[in-house]
């Protein structure tokens, strides 16, 4: 259970979880180095233009500001009027921990909004838990628009299991019998017990999740998750490789749905063995592949995280201005 008002939490949470994926993340991809052919991938990252890197990042940074505006307006939505600049801060503070499993860690943003805000943790967390329904309702509709173009078994089979947990989630929240009961059953469980949020099928959970503020989250989502997959094209890109705003699109989302739903810090090992496999299977050669995935990881997962740690400074110190 996270304590909204505990500073030390959010220091030491962010201390132990960061550096131990870190040093998971550093291990694996020196793996996926030496497996490569280290001499090919050197030449691929020596080869890229900076204004592709500038864009790259550009486009990545440009992806969160759109959903920090996704967040402003859930708060809005319940009540809660946070300035745009500080909405911005505490959303990028909050990418700190989105490697953590399932990104649950992004719930640290609570602590932020009680206590610079007085936003109650109720509020907070259902706010929280929409954007990822979001997060994965929308990277579930881009992927389905690109079957329609490239059609993928692959894809598909996370298509069916991603609307079988969105059906599920939204059931939950509008049964509260049936929240109470599935919540009881996970409580029992030590592993998931503590890591659980004490979290209810609120009312703020049945505003948020009304048709009219469904759909703005949901097209918020499609633009700032859109802006995010452009980046991976530009990256696909700076390696000289061009496989189509769309399928790259699939591959990318698909290699980061299957990552999620592992559960593993980040995905690591599930989302860049997929994303190998996929590129591979278009004829892409596997230490070319190796460096899109590897690049394409660093320019989102962990340039987020860099993000959320230099926000989060911010953030701890209190000096956060209007």
């Amino acid at each position: 259970m996270i304590n909204p008002s505990s500073k030390m939490f959010t220091v030491d949470l962010i201390k132990k979880k960061f550096l131990w994926i870190v040093l998971g993340a550093i291990i694996f991809y020196v793996l996926l180095i030496l497996i490569s052919d280290v001499e090919k991938i050197s030449e691929s990252f020596l080869q890229i233009n900076a204004e592709f890197l500038v864009l790259i990042f550009a486009l990545g940074f440009a992806s969160h500001v759109v959903k920090s505006f996704r967040q402003k307006d859930l708060l809005h939505t319940l009540g809660e009027k946070i300035p745009p600049l500080q909405n911005m801060f505490i959303y990028m503070s909050g990418l700190s921990l989105v490697t953590t499993p399932g990104g649950i860690g992004t719930l640290i943003k609570s602590i932020y909004l009680k206590e610079r805000f007085d936003v109650p943790t109720e509020k907070s967390i259902a706010v929280i838990f929409i954007e990822r329904y979001h997060d994965l309702l929308a990277g579930t509709s881009i992927i389905i628009t690109t079957l329609l173009f490239y059609f993928s078994t692959i894809s598909l089979s996370l298509v069916v299991i991603s609307f079988a947990i969105l059906g599920s989630f939204y059931l939950l929240i509008k049964s509260q019998r049936m929240f109470i009961y599935v919540y009881s059953r996970l409580s029992r469980i030590r592993f998931i017990s503590k890591n659980l949020p004490e979290v209810g099928p609120t009312k703020s959970f049945s505003i948020l999740t009304n048709p009219k503020n469904m759909t703005k989250g949901w097209l918020l989502s499609i633009l700032g998750w859109g802006i995010d997959s452009l980046a991976v094209y530009v990256v696909f890109l700076a390696l000289n490789v061009d496989l189509g705003y769309l399928l790259t699109s699939q591959i990318y989302f698909t290699s980061l749905g299957y990552g999620v739903l592992s559960f593993l810090p980040a995905g690591i090992g599930v989302n860049e063995g997929l994303a190998d496999f996929l590129l591979v299977r278009q004829g892409l050669d596997f230490s070319v592949a190796s460096s899109l995935v590897i690049l394409m990881r660093l320019s989102t997962v962990w340039f987020s995280t860099i993000i959320g740690i230099v926000f989060t400074r911010f953030a701890l110190k209190q000096k956060i201005e209007s």
